[in-house]
């Protein structure tokens, strides 16, 4: 429904039908001829799986499936940042280990906060354990504080950050944030760059971590090797960063000044909605984190609304209604 989408096709589900799905893209590829081929989310991991069965000369900005599934693994990352000496939550590898509760337990494949949990005693992460027998897990400990993400731009000599805080999430306890603000936070981009120097990464990409202030700790969390679901924030701030990698893609340099607006702040309007329905359905909401989703006032940008492509919202809720009615999830 955007003004601006110059066109669209559908295609099949890169992860129930991965063979049709290449198939399909392959074939709007030789239709329409691109420079570039931009995946946004997980299934650069799929395009990069079947890379050698695309144009040589089509320019696909990201690192090789090997190396963008050693990020995505939440075990496989965290054991890269801890040998790269970047901070990490002590990791647990039976249960008996455990003696303070509660606990981080998650898969290790997963986005947007799915399968992550948090059990308060032994019986509940026994629960978990049984649940997800067969699944590769991790088990962490919990880290107090609020959630920090560091975009990257990586290329070649070229290296980019910018951090935002998480204001609002959309599931308790973490995950998709709905309410973010430019920070900053040195100490942190510092520690990203240690971790994507470890392995010479080409690309874009987004670092998760805890940031404990009243301990003065902080911790990696996970590694989202594509264009983040904060994306939004960093560009109102000054950082292009599509822009910017599609220029290193294509030229090979982005010379022009980036200057990150510390205190930048943006909102995802249908995320917020989406926060508020959960909370309530979960009977859990404190009164300061529903002013925040209640107000619309001090924001610099929203993900989602434009005064000059007020129709893309729509297309947006009608995406994430479908969703609703089709996995009967708030978080699909």
């Amino acid at each position: 429904m955007s003004r601006y989408c110059a066109g669209h096709f559908v295609y099949p589900d890169p992860f129930t039908d991965e063979n049709h799905f290449i198939d399909c893209l392959k074939e709007w590829v030789a239709r329409l001829q691109p420079t570039m081929l931009l995946p946004t989310h997980d299934e650069s991991v799929v395009i990069m799986r079947h890379r050698e069965e695309f144009p040589k000369d089509l320019i696909i900005p990201y690192e090789d499936e090997k190396t963008l599934l050693l990020l995505a693994n939440k075990a496989t990352s965290t054991a890269l940042a801890g040998n790269s000496r970047v901070p990490i939550p002590k990791v647990y590898h039976s249960e008996e280990e455990i003696n303070q509760y509660p606990v981080v337990f998650k898969t290790v494949i997963g986005n947007s906060a799915k399968s992550v949990f948090f059990p308060k005693n032994r019986e509940e992460l026994h629960r978990l354990a049984e649940t997800y027998r067969g699944t590769d897990t991790l088990m962490e400990e919990w880290i107090g504080g609020c959630d920090y993400s560091v975009d990257c731009v990586r290329w070649d000599g070229f290296c980019k950050t910018s951090v935002y805080r998480a204001l609002v999430t959309k599931t308790d306890g973490g995950g998709t944030t709905t309410q973010r603000e430019i920070v900053a936070m040195p100490e942190l981009e510092q520690e990203a760059r240690k971790m994507l120097d470890a392995i010479d990464f080409h690309g874009v990409c987004g670092m998760d971590f805890r940031v404990d202030e009243r301990h003065n700790r902080i911790a990696y969390i996970e590694t989202n090797a594509r264009f983040t679901g904060g994306l939004a924030t960093p560009i109102a701030a000054g950082f292009d960063i599509p822009w910017v990698l599609y220029c290193l893609a294509t030229k090979g340099s982005y010379d022009e000044p980036i200057k990150v607006r510390v205190g930048t702040r943006t909102k995802w309007l249908l995320g917020d909605i989406i926060t508020l329905v959960g909370r309530v359905l979960s009977m859990k909401w404190n009164r300061q984190e529903m002013k925040r989703v209640f107000s619309c006032h001090g924001f610099d940008a929203f993900d989602d609304f434009f005064a000059d492509d007020k129709k893309a919202i729509l297309g947006e809720a009608c995406y994430y209604l479908e969703k609703l009615i089709k996995n009967r999830k708030l978080n699909p």
